[in-house]
């Protein structure tokens, strides 16, 4: 064997011998959040162990969303199948390529972007946040873009192999780090981060700081365009909604949900903003877990509200009530609910 051939073998063998290390490796070091009720490695990685084609509806957006629908309780109350494939304080251009990754396996009827984002004038999140929707999301085309919008360049390489954030961890390991695996990543609650009842915050109003405006930044009006276009070309129906939070009701976060409702209004998307109707949903301030996340018993009363309102307008949403595996779940669900 000439010398030439040798090197060539040998390069293709140390490729094989990486390939078959490098995923396993990294998801041994990977952080993961498995403790309800902020299991998120659960709750997103589940998401890619779900049947293709299950739901009818998919909710994106930030912890604002995971914490006020219930897709157990909007099944039992419509049939709907529906995930909310949502991260803490997601910001546009994620929720974006969250949807161009739901889209991949499923095929939604409707879907349903919470815009607390939209309200935020940052055009880059910490690590905290980048990694919190980064790290789940397996490796595609889709997964380099978002690093890319992300981050500065020379900050972004970390965002695609995680690896090279998390490599210190060898005294951090755990025994569920050697033994959770991604193919049995399953998350009952359909994405729905269920909250105990504690009110550990009064009400405030949080007033204009200098400078501040109702103008929505450029960055996240782009992303916004794009999930609409999106779902246009996709024929897929598109709702957009804030979901309840302002106890600290933010007087800048209120302007910027009126230019959220004129741009819907623009390109003819629906837009509610539930924080205009707490009456009508059966909501006080004591619903509230802190100053902007239901409990999970007011979640449910929320997500009752929700069903009314979208059996109305989607009617003819594919239903499925007869489903073994939802309702055993749909159980435990109440019987956790009642003990919160």
């Amino acid at each position: 064997m000439t010398s030439n051939k040798k090197f060539f073998l040998s390069a293709l063998v140390f490729t094989l011998i990486f390939l078959l290390t490098v995923g396993p490796m990294t998801w041994l070091f990977a952080r993961k959040s498995l403790e309800p009720p902020w299991d998120m490695t659960n709750k997103i990685g589940g998401f890619y162990n779900e049947p293709e084609g299950e739901f009818s509806v998919l909710f994106f957006g930030s912890s604002h969303v995971y914490a006020s629908v219930s897709p157990l309780e909007l099944w039992y109350n419509t049939g709907v199948k529906s995930y909310v494939f949502a991260t803490q304080l997601q910001p546009m251009w994620a929720t974006y390529y969250y949807v161009k990754e739901a889209l991949k396996t499923q095929d939604p009827q409707l879907i349903v972007v919470e815009c607390n984002m939209m309200g935020d004038d940052q055009e880059y999140y910490d690590d905290g946040v980048n990694f919190s929707f980064m790290d789940e999301l397996p490796l595609s085309l889709d997964k380099l873009k978002l690093a890319m919008v992300s981050a500065p360049a020379g900050e972004r390489a970390p965002l695609i192999w995680n690896f090279m954030k998390y490599h210190s961890r060898w005294d951090e390991l755990e025994d569920q780090d050697y033994h959770t695996r991604r193919s049995q990543l399953r998350d009952p609650y359909r994405g729905h981060v269920l909250l105990p009842d504690r009110q550990v915050t009064a009400p405030e109003v949080i007033p204009m700081e200098a400078g501040e405006s109702g103008a929505l930044l450029e960055k996240n009006v782009e992303y916004l365009e794009k999930i609409i276009a999106l779902c246009e070309a996709e024929g897929i129906d598109l709702w957009l909604i804030k979901a309840p939070s302002n106890t600290a009701l933010e007087e800048t976060q209120a302007l910027r949900m009126e230019s959220v409702e004129e741009l819907a209004a623009a390109y003819g998307v629906p837009f509610d903003d539930f924080n205009q109707c707490y009456e009508a949903i059966g909501l006080t301030t004591a619903d509230f877990y802190d100053q902007r996340h239901l409990t999970g018993v007011a979640a449910a009363r929320f997500t009752d509200y929700l069903s009314v309102l979208l059996s109305r307008r989607w009617p003819g949403l594919a239903a499925d009530s007869g489903d073994e595996q939802w309702s055993a779940d749909y159980t435990a669900y109440r019987q956790a609910l009642a003990a919160s």
